[in-house]
């Protein structure tokens, strides 16, 4: 075990063990949450990783209209993309660990000196650099969804069976006589990955599993697990000043319930009709008809706009920039 580069993964309920190979090296080995590793993977902003991405597609466009191919062009291709994943890693290690492990798994083909060789490997390169965009749309529609369904039971028959084909993946498996964290004598299954969407969408199933609820947090507009089976409303993330959702909304509460202010029923539509463009512009198929609006955009909307709100309510902003913000 451990030969190749990406991530190895034991699970063991709504935990897992994960030990992470870069250059042939164990660099990290730690417990993680499925719960909180899938969710905490929504939080990170890729708007900047987009715009990257564009820029290299842009050089993935042939030199002529023969359709031809320079190696000097698939060499700053292949450096971009171990630039970008390298650029991911400082903030989100494991996106980028796998990232630079397809990367280089793409890289190691057998060069027959043709331009279809070179076009063929640009294009798998950028369909691996595509993965977190279009994944983390699809992770993050299934998880909103269960918020919106009453038992587990109902969230699968109606959102999750009826697409199951998103989630027949071969997800490599040894079994090992040790403890992957302790190296105490155990039997344990080990999963492999060295791609993006099989790690996130493995770990989707694995929560699955556990049929835990998803909440999405009103004060913060994020998405959130419960801890307990209590009724519960607001996440714990730190909002401001070292505080929670929890601890701050119920006084927030209290202002909206005062103040029957329109612009925050404005605000809840400008979040219901920009999400509505998100599943558009996901669903278009490249139709340039449709608006733009990716999921990380909306994400970095969804950041400045809960922010924006906190402020109105606290007499930080005024109604006029609140309100020009939310119809922008």
């Amino acid at each position: 075990m451990t030969d190749k580069n990406g991530i190895y993964l034991s699970v063991d309920g709504d935990d897992a063990i994960r030990v992470i190979i870069e250059n042939n090296i164990k660099i990290q080995t730690d417990r993680i949450n499925i719960s909180e590793e899938l969710i905490g993977e929504l939080e990170f902003d890729l708007s900047n990783y987009e715009a990257v991405l564009d820029r290299i597609i842009e050089e993935t466009e042939p030199l002529d209209d023969i359709g031809a191919y320079s190696e000097e062009q698939f060499s700053a291709v292949s450096h971009a993309a171990l630039e970008l994943a390298d650029g991911v890693r400082e903030n989100d290690l494991t996106t980028g660990v796998l990232l630079r492990a397809i990367v280089n798994k793409l890289l190691d083909f057998e060069d027959d000196g043709t331009a279809m060789c070179l076009m063929t490997t640009m294009s798998n390169i950028v369909d691996a650099l595509r993965e977190p965009l279009d994944t983390r749309y699809i992770l993050y529609k299934y998880l909103k969804s269960r918020s919106e369904f009453d038992t587990h039971e109902e969230w699968l028959r109606k959102n999750i069976l009826p697409e199951g084909y998103f989630f027949r993946r071969d997800y490599p498996c040894e079994i090992i006589n040790y403890n992957l964290f302790t190296n105490e004598p155990k039997l344990s299954q080990v999963f492999f990955f060295d791609n993006y969407t099989d790690y996130f969408v493995f770990l989707f199933l694995k929560f699955a599993e556990q049929q835990k609820r998803v909440l999405e947090c009103p004060c913060c507009g994020k998405l959130f697990v419960p801890k307990s089976n209590r009724a519960e409303i607001y996440c714990d993330r730190i909002l401001i000043d070292g505080k929670t959702c929890k601890q701050i909304a119920p006084k927030l509460a209290s202002k909206l319930k005062q103040r029957n202010d329109p612009l925050l029923e404005e605000y809840e539509k400008a979040k219901n009709r920009n999400y509505k463009r998100v599943e558009r512009y996901e669903n278009a198929d490249g139709n340039s008809g449709v608006m733009r609006l990716t999921f990380n955009e909306y994400k970095a909307w969804l950041d400045k706009a809960s922010e924006m709100k906190r402020l109105y309510l606290q007499g930080k902003v005024s109604a006029k920039e609140f309100g020009e913000f939310i119809r922008a």
